[in-house]
């Protein structure tokens, strides 16, 4: 008989991946915090590891950095070795770690400060600059697990684009951060590197699937991140982190390369965007890569280089207070007005609008991905012996139904149609905004949720149509902080009608007084390919909510 005691094979595959991260974090920066100090954020600035420099240094938004760096005001060195320090506490904190390259950062960053001592050349806009990526994209001689127990020791042979793109721009890799199993959850754990925390409420989720990123930048443990979406993977954590994150239309940001959990599927497009508690950060990490000319080296990428933005003095905003299948909690309905007053006193207009048919487009979206049946994700899963997490239980479910039941490439074909139809009457609709805005446009740009409440205790996140709707339409989408949640911000008396399952659900579990003081943030939506507006607009609403 098997002992019960003995671990499985795919047990010990995972603790000797996580032993092998965490040895690479020196003894002189371990941290040892209670389980019951809930928001860590402040650790790394008292713990003792950085010091006052340090600190300071990694309080310095990314794009002073550089600047700092260029006027041998700070040596690459000195940037590289204070976030490698505050990244190694992140970890310790959040678990949000999964590949670490401190001692090669470090390193490369020596050769940066060489170089440029003898040469006085930068090496690029991200000169010295230490930048995280999501796990899933590729760092030559390393593994990219995106949490799948099958993928670990197996070190891939070559970069993605997008890191040689960071690479040749001055940046320095420096850590790769976690994902859900597949990159297909709303919340960042797997079998391989475990749950990735909050760190404003670590009783909360992270988000995902860029979770990692969104707490390591929380924790000021990374200047600047690049992390993906599908479905809301850099929204969704840049909100529940209270930072800016833009996630673009198809076309604009190198993805060749990247790793994938499900490979090939292109009905709905992943795509790479910058996530930061910078807006400049991400306006410079997004400038930069276009300006590397991407369609060179990217075939599906569009030969658009960076453009100013113009914009008319007042502008028309339209606001989604309800997306028809679940109304915000409390927080987020209070964000959404603050932001309209905020905007209407700034001397601009701010309607209440709704998208077109948002129940077709979540439909849409979860047929697209369990659309092979479940197969990639099933066959990974069954490769490294490792159990379902829960909340693919979607995907295991479609693997089994689909034994008996293949899917076709006919109804692969026929949902693709429907998309190209919402598509299109979405767009109608969203044009026939002119007739609002007493502007003559539509909307310069629409203003809603990123999901119906803030960070949720642990293994209960649902519902990412806020986010969905636009990855089907393929619209910009940056994400910008407002607020954070107070005690005052109650569950009324009298709850209005609830209309499915999945409302009750989240309505019954907000609870304030669980996740007082997470942060509260909004997204900003423009047409199609106006990533330099939806990153303008973005710092209006936030200039506007500051004043």
């Amino acid at each position: 008989m098997t002992d019960p005691t003995t671990p499985a094979p795919w047990e010990t595959t995972a603790a000797n991946k996580r032993a092998a991260r965490d040895a690479l974090i020196p003894k002189a920066w371990l941290v040892s915090v209670p389980d019951d100090v809930l928001d860590v954020t402040d650790i790394p600035r008292t713990c003792g590891v950085l010091t006052t420099a340090e600190v300071k240094i990694t309080e310095t938004e990314a794009p002073e950095l550089v600047k700092q760096m260029v006027a041998n005001e700070l040596t690459s060195e000195a940037v590289v070795t204070a976030f490698c320090k505050r990244a190694a506490i992140a970890q310790q904190l959040t678990n949000c770690l999964t590949e670490i390259y401190f001692d090669e950062a470090v390193a490369r960053a020596k050769e940066i400060d060489a170089k440029y001592a003898k040469t006085g050349k930068p090496l690029g806009p991200l000169h010295g600059l230490p930048v995280s990526l999501k796990d899933n994209f590729n760092v030559k001689g390393s593994d990219t697990t995106v949490g799948f127990v099958a993928w670990c020791n197996d070190p891939q042979p070559y970069d993605s684009e997008m890191t040689k793109i960071m690479r040749d721009c001055g940046a320095i890799i420096f850590c790769k951060t976690n994902v859900p199993t597949a990159m297909m959850m709303g919340e960042s754990y797997n079998n391989v590197w475990g749950y990735t925390l909050n760190p404003w409420n670590r009783k909360t989720s992270s988000g995902g699937s860029s979770g990692g990123e969104g707490a390591l930048l929380a924790m000021k443990g990374s200047p600047l991140g690049v992390g993906t979406d599908i479905g809301g993977s850099i929204r969704i954590p840049s909100a529940f982190s209270g930072l800016y994150g833009l996630k673009p239309s198809f076309g604009r940001f190198p993805t060749y390369g990247a790793r994938s959990g499900m490979p090939g599927q292109e009905a709905v497009r992943s795509i790479n965007g910058p996530m930061s508690a910078s807006l400049a950060a991400c306006e410079l990490w997004a400038k930069t890569v276009v300006d590397t000319r991407p369609w060179e080296v990217d075939p599906l990428m569009l030969p658009i280089p960076w453009r100013e933005v113009e914009l008319p003095e007042q502008l028309c905003f339209g606001i989604v207070m309800d997306d028809g299948i679940v109304m915000p909690t409390p927080p987020i309905t209070r964000a959404l007005q603050e932001t309209k007053a905020a905007l209407e006193a700034a001397g601009h207009k701010v309607i209440e609008w709704t998208p077109h048919n948002t129940g077709q487009s979540k439909s849409i979206l979860e047929r697209f991905f369990v659309g092979d049946g479940g197969d990639k994700i099933s066959s990974v899963i069954k490769a490294g012996e490792e159990p379902w997490p829960a909340g693919l239980i979607d995907f295991e479910k479609a693997a089994a139904f689909s034994l008996a039941n293949p899917p076709l490439v006919s109804d692969l074909w026929t949902n693709q149609a429907e998309r190209n139809a919402y598509c299109k009457a979405a767009l109608d609709h969203w044009m026939a905004s002119k007739e609002l805005t007493s502007t003559g446009r539509p909307f310069d740009g629409v203003i809603t949720p990123v999901s119906p409440f803030s960070a949720p205790p642990h293994y209960t996140f649902e519902h990412v149509t806020y986010t969905s709707i636009w990855n089907i339409t393929d619209q910009p989408g940056a994400v910008f902080p407002v607020t954070r949640v107070t005690p005052n911000d109650a569950k009324p008396e009298v709850v209005h009608d609830l209309r499915n399952d999945v409302e009750k659900r989240i309505w019954d579990r907000y609870d304030p007084e669980e996740v007082v003081g997470a942060p509260v943030a909004l997204q900003m939506v423009t047409m199609r390919l106006q990533e330099e507006k939806a990153l303008k607009l973005a710092g209006i609403a936030a200039q506007a909510l500051a004043k």
